[in-house]
């Protein structure tokens, strides 16, 4: 198998170009003035070979994957960019169950859920949720961010209040903003902050809600909040709390509750949502409460359920089935070998001097330094073999880099120990190039 070909070192100019710096257009023609976009970052990357971005896989999501680059070098590796934890995307029960739906119902829902899209197949999964978030409940959404978005833009209101961790997912800040201009930020898994925000509120407002928003396990970081206290601070300043549980549903809890189960918190928390991208082995998402009227009112009133196609017969089926086995022994099974292989991984990077921040979960965020070292690092490591996710501003600080590394439950201890020796050493050779390029300049 070919791998991709060794370009030259690229100037720093390169390495350093953020893409905050294009954020902002101005210009009176709409289209034209994204071309120092394409001009200035994204294609003397892609020269160089320092854009790892829209890699195309050629096969299964697994542990190991021949993928593409966008300028048609293919090589097969250790693949650390799937969210897919559990592995349940190949599970023979879950195919069978998306053939049967294609042959029952074909592949289109063909209406929004609020008019005639919902399938039995559909109804079967707001069951299955509820049954495994303890949220009686549930609303469907075609994706989880159309979920997370919804979860605040249908119940919150412009004179109502938002208070958002820093570090919130992208569909919460968006549907936050969307919502209101009275949004709060507050430090990162900060309970002492969210409760300062929140008197704050109260201080000047009693006549309008407060929505709080934080996730059960954070995508960058691999870290949680305290939930139980802060659905008690919620409760004493009349807030409620909605906990993001993409990340921690289905692969972390007692027969895949989550943090929610982890914490004791199941069943208790004011509103949960969810997406099916990461154990559910499909797309889309959904918001769970345990008020009855409060999943009537977001059915009529939240625009991405309303107004979006309504979940596809074979998402449904998809979700559906990953739900009975995350539920089971073989759910639990892949749970324990998920951790396995977590500390497994954690522990040969820190025996390699690295500094692996949050808990054991599928979520392994390395430090890669420098923004310039991570872009050298990751285009070293694909030469050795890996598939990583590099991660820059603004999902992480202004100049620094991480590979988020995530893993699947199968992962093989021998990949992973050799994953850790290429990691280090690619990121010791990027420092080197850097120093070299320093130099010469």
């Amino acid at each position: 198998m070919a791998t991709p070909s060794i370009p030259d070192v690229p100037p720093l100019s390169v390495l350093k170009v953020n893409s905050t710096r294009f954020a902002s257009l101005r210009g009176a023609n709409l289209l034209e003035r994204t071309t120092p976009f394409s001009t200035d970052f994204w294609q003397p990357r892609l020269t160089h070979d320092v854009l790892p971005y829209r890699r195309t896989v050629h096969g299964d999501v697994s542990p190991r994957v021949r993928v593409s680059g966008m300028q048609g070098d293919a090589w097969s590796g250790v693949s650390f960019t799937a969210q897919d934890y559990l592995g349940l995307s190949r599970d023979p029960s879950v195919r069978n169950a998306v053939q049967e739906a294609l042959h029952c119902y074909g592949p289109h829902a063909g209406s929004s859920p609020m008019l005639a899209g919902v399938t039995p197949l559909s109804e079967q999964l707001e069951e299955a949720l509820a049954a495994l978030t303890g949220m009686p409940h549930v609303v469907l959404f075609p994706t989880g961010w159309a979920a997370g978005f919804g979860a605040i833009t249908g119940l919150v209101r412009s004179r109502d209040h938002v208070v958002l961790d820093s570090r919130a997912h992208a569909c919460l800040q968006a549907g936050a903003r969307a919502a209101t201009a009275q949004v709060a930020i507050a430090a990162h898994l900060d309970n002492a902050s969210v409760r300062e925000k929140l008197a704050e509120i109260r201080s000047t407002d009693t006549s309008n809600a407060i929505m709080v928003v934080t996730e059960g396990l954070y995508s960058m970081d691999a870290d949680s909040p305290d939930l139980r206290e802060l659905q008690d601070i919620c409760h004493e300043f009349e807030a409620v709390l909605l906990v993001d549980m993409a990340h921690d549903l289905g692969a972390l809890g007692p027969g895949g509750t989550g943090q929610a189960g982890v914490q004791g918190m199941w069943g208790k928390l004011d509103l949960v949502m969810g997406s099916f991208s990461k154990c559910f082995a499909t797309n889309g998402g959904f918001v769970a409460t345990r008020s009855r009227e409060v999943a009537q009112y977001m059915r009529m009133f939240t625009s991405s359920h309303f107004f979006s196609s309504a979940l596809s017969p074979l998402q449904a089926a998809a979700a559906l089935q990953c739900a009975r086995i995350v539920t089971s022994n073989e759910g639990e099974q892949r749970r324990q070998q998920l951790g396995e292989a977590s500390d497994h991984f954690r522990k040969a990077l820190a025996n390699r001097g690295h500094t692996v921040v949050g808990e054991r979960s599928a979520i392994v965020p390395v430090d890669c330094g420098t923004q310039e070292a991570g872009r050298l690092a990751c285009r070293l490591a694909e030469q050795r073999g890996l598939v990583l996710a590099l991660v820059e501003f603004p999902a992480v600080a202004r100049g620094t880099a991480r590979f988020r590394m995530q893993l699947m439950y199968d992962h093989d201890l021998r990949d992973l120990d050799t994953a850790a020796d290429i990691v280090h050493d690619c990121l010791a050779g990027a420092e080197r190039q850097i120093h070299d390029l320093q130099v010469a300049k």
